[in-house]
């Protein structure tokens, strides 16, 4: 099965911007369902492990959260506050498998972030911009629980190697704007879309015995999503990815179509030489399958632009599910990047889909609640 897609072109509804200024916390004051979080990801050196570290100021996955924004939109029950059901979710790993998986929420009691430089901490899990003369990093601290009453620790720093880029096109935010803007629409700010990524992570028993230690080098991707909307309403589907190759050149893209849209929303974006260029691109997709919890997907992805005469194309093979659910799949991916010079490249990368809808139907939140640990009780499944 063969599907194409053109990009029309981009709508106020998505707007982006590169600015790790406005990397701070946006409150979402009277916008029931509004949603934040910060993005961490990296891929090792050598190219098996991968890393997904999330600190959610709403946790929008949630059942809790879904059913208090659902219960006040039929007018049953108050508006969450912002920061009301915040979480941290840290993913390893290894040739394509779980290593490991903490999905933990917590209450606002547990949530401090600033409104005025990137810094956030949940529960005893923090990250926060560090600023010398040598440059700008993120240092993340993970103190998470796992199954079997085993703790995780992790001490790892986001260097910032590409990043804080000017906006230019339809559809970009200029960054000194950004922080006055109160949109209606979904706000990505691709911070620090390549960083070198080192530090250490831990694993301990219950007794405080070390079990596992290692050391994470990789290339890392840093960025940071809000909107004032509630998903579920909103969002029919979202592809999105990120894929960093050899000669410091990192390929990034999304594909976004609201549910009043009849033709998504494409964009492809490529940092190089320490510039970001950003494109309209076609989508071209291949070789749907279905997920065995029902979300169908495209195996096959290819994305192309035009520029200056020549044809840029990133080809993706979502070869591996590394993570599931009935509305969200994670894929280790292989990645093929052309720019037109005739230097074929090819990767690993971390490719996403989302189709939120499914976070409407409460008869599923039982299998979501498994996955999710509460209370400083870990989840029951891994």
């Amino acid at each position: 099965m063969t599907a194409e897609l053109q990009a029309d072109k981009v709508k106020d509804e998505f707007r982006y911007c590169s600015s790790i200024s406005d990397d701070v916390w946006h409150p979402a004051e009277n916008a029931p369902g509004g949603y934040e979080w910060w993005y961490f990801d990296a891929i090792s050196d050598d190219g098996r492990d991968a890393l997904v570290i999330i600190f959610l100021a709403d946790f929008v996955f949630s059942p809790q959260f879904n059913r208090a924004i659902a219960e006040h939109r039929l007018g049953r029950g108050r508006a969450p506050r912002p920061a009301e059901f915040p979480a941290v979710s840290v993913c390893l790993y290894r040739d394509g498998r779980l290593q490991f998986r903490a999905n933990n929420e917590y209450t606002s009691a547990d949530f401090s972030a600033s409104r005025d430089q990137p810094f956030c901490r949940i529960g005893r899990s923090i990250f926060r911009l560090i600023e010398t003369p040598q440059g700008r990093s993120y240092d993340v601290t993970i103190d998470e629980h796992l199954r079997g009453g085993r703790q995780l620790s992790a001490s790892l720093n986001w260097a910032v190697t590409d990043g804080d880029f000017p906006s230019r096109g339809a559809g970009g935010v200029p960054a000194d704007a950004n922080a006055q803007i109160n949109s209606s629409g979904h706000e990505w700010n691709m911070a620090a879309p390549r960083c070198r990524v080192e530090g250490t992570i831990s694993v301990f028993e219950r007794d405080g015995a070390r079990v596992a230690e290692e050391h994470f080098g990789g290339t890392g991707y840093h960025d940071h999503n809000r909107d004032r909307r509630w998903m579920p309403a909103t969002i029919a589907e979202w592809q999105w990815g990120r894929v960093h190759f050899a000669d410091k050149t990192t390929a990034v893209f999304y594909h976004y179509r609201e549910n009043a849209d009849e033709m998504p929303t494409t964009r492809l974006f490529v940092v190089r030489g320490g510039e970001l260029a950003d494109y309209d691109a076609q989508l071209k997709t291949q070789s749907v399958r279905r997920h065995h919890f029902g979300v169908r997907y495209p195996q096959s992805l290819e994305f192309t632009a035009e520029a200056e005469s020549r044809t840029i194309s990133l080809v993706l093979s979502q070869r591996r599910v590394i993570e599931g659910s009935y509305f969200y799949l994670r894929f280790l991916s292989e990645a093929t990047l052309d720019i037109g010079d005739r230097r074929i490249q090819r990767v690993q990368a971390i490719t996403e889909y989302l189709a939120p809808r499914a976070l409407r139907w409460r008869w599923l939140d039982w299998l979501t609640n498994m996955r999710i640990g509460r209370n400083g009780r870990s989840s029951f499944l891994k």
